[in-house]
């Protein structure tokens, strides 16, 4: 949600353990999907508060599948 807005489904989430953090998987509407922007999640029905991070946040130079 952005202010009363629907911008997105979330498909799926969980505790990303090796980064610490709670991570969704979602299709958000592009005008919203630049890192950083944030927005509200309904979480069984309590907003929770979310922001664009950046892809692969484990590796994201992807140097571990180069090793």
């Amino acid at each position: 949600m952005k202010g009363e807005a629907v911008i997105g489904t979330v498909t799926s989430g969980d505790w990303g353990h090796r980064v610490g953090m709670n991570l969704a998987y979602a299709f958000v509407d592009p005008v919203y999907s630049e890192v950083g922007q944030t927005m509200l999640l309904d979480l069984c029905g309590e907003p929770v508060a979310a922001t664009v991070i950046p892809p692969s946040p484990y590796d994201p130079g992807h140097d571990l599948m180069r090793g």
